[in-house]
């Protein structure tokens, strides 16, 4: 037997908080993510029951092409040609994510085989929410500034909510961040006029239906425990405020 499809794909297409990246950009940056993270994959090709064994062993942009490594145990291998259509799920980063793409060559090289396989058009992936997520009222007009530090981009938007976990931001639509960037979190405004500084990972974007922004979610690094203090009083602040506002009886 291959090994069995990751618990965490369970009844993928019944997850509420489902993402789905077709910006190339995006897509490349996924692929590279997994590769350079060495993480491993389960696949099989469309049709079959079994899940199988991989890994991916380079991302090439330029061409449009990644490689990945030959299915484990062997009889998946034997599955595989040349226009052979492939599931591919992996945990890249605590998130679930899977995508198929199409098998381009199957080579082999010191007796290892390997498969040239077509950038994916889309890879979809699940968002998790482990702490309670409290929202922003559009009246407060929070901000978030975010640096991404290593290409000197700066980006500003309006905070939508926050937990102990991370925040959600409203960005501009040509906003160049992209899912998995590091940023530095150099302004994040909360009610009371308190501000923090800190660092995040972007783990989503998705442009918003009825407007042309684009809203991000962003997971924090390493808080520090007055940052924590800060954000939880924060986060208490808001809720009071939605519970005060409800209608009575709700």
């Amino acid at each position: 037997m291959g090994p069995a499809e990751p618990a965490d794909f369970g009844r993928f297409e019944s997850r509420p908080n489902r993402e789905l990246i077709t910006d190339p950009a995006r897509v490349h940056r996924m692929l590279q993510s997994l590769w350079e993270r060495r993480v491993l994959l389960s696949a099989k090709p469309e049709g079959d029951e079994d899940w199988y064994s991989t890994a991916i062993l380079d991302v090439n942009r330029a061409v449009g092409i990644f490689v990945l490594d030959e299915l484990a145990p062997d009889r998946g291998h034997r599955r595989v040609a040349i226009g052979t259509r492939l599931r591919v799920m992996g945990v890249l980063g605590g998130v679930p994510t899977r995508f198929t793409a199409e098998v381009a060559d199957v080579a082999v090289q010191d007796d290892i085989a390997f498969y040239r396989v077509a950038m994916p058009l889309e890879v979809e992936y699940l968002q998790r929410r482990a702490f309670f997520r409290a929202y922003v009222p559009r009246s407060l007009e929070l901000r978030v500034q975010l640096v991404l530090e290593e290409e000197r981009l700066e980006v500003t938007g309006r905070l939508l909510d926050v937990s102990l976990g991370g925040f959600g931001v409203q960005l501009a639509p040509d906003c160049p961040l992209s899912p998995l960037d590091v940023v530095a979190v150099r302004r994040l405004d909360l009610p009371e006029g308190q501000t923090v500084r800190c660092t995040a990972e972007i783990r989503y974007m998705q442009q918003e239906h009825a407007h042309k922004s684009i809203r991000t979610g962003a997971r924090f690094i390493d808080l520090d425990k007055s940052v924590e203090r800060t954000l939880l009083r924060a986060i208490y602040s808001l809720e009071r405020e939605q519970i005060r506002k409800r209608p009575a009886g709700d």
